[in-house]
């Protein structure tokens, strides 16, 4: 049973929102923005962090993503 309950996309700060629904858009999945929503100020700093570290550097994208898929296989987990 998860601790932490996703909060519906209507409940999340309109600026996360507003990001959520574009990345929605894009094909992505939001369920990160609903968990973080709690914490919009701490979500905001983290994707300032992450997004550096998955769109950039020099293991390509796809490298990235199969790697992503295999500890998540790894781990049982549904994504």
């Amino acid at each position: 049973m998860p601790i932490t309950r996703m909060l519906e996309l209507s409940e999340l700060d309109p600026g996360l929102r507003d990001a959520a629904l574009k990345w929605q858009a894009q094909g992505g999945n939001v369920n990160m923005h609903r968990v973080f929503g709690q914490m919009p100020d701490f979500f905001a700093k983290f994707i300032d962090f992450y997004g550096p570290l998955v769109n950039r550097g020099r293991v390509p994208l796809r490298v990235k993503e199969l790697a992503r898929l295999r500890v998540a296989n790894l781990n049982e987990c549904h994504y």
